[in-house]
């Protein structure tokens, strides 16, 4: 793994993805929670808020990659990493 410099207007994008991804994680979230407060089945609302909960800590990960100006990013061809 490599990290790789952003320039301002991906760092513009990679915070609006983030926060979106964030603020609806958690609102979706605690709808989920909410619902299950008020009497929906138990199971489907937990696995709901479970894989929102992801969703926000992903959005989470993207405004901190925003924030720093840098993100991890993988070799993708074939070849040996340079020595």
């Amino acid at each position: 793994m490599r990290e790789r410099d952003l320039g301002p207007g991906m760092r513009l994008l990679l915070g609006l993805l983030g926060a979106a991804a964030l603020g609806a994680g958690l609102l979706v979230a605690a709808t989920e929670l909410r619902a299950a407060y008020l009497g929906s089945p138990l199971l489907p609302t937990l696995a709901g808020t479970v894989v929102c909960g992801i969703i926000a800590l992903g959005g989470a990960t993207l405004l901190r990659g925003a924030l720093r100006g840098r993100i991890a990013v993988r070799r993708t061809g074939r070849r040996p990493p340079p020595r």
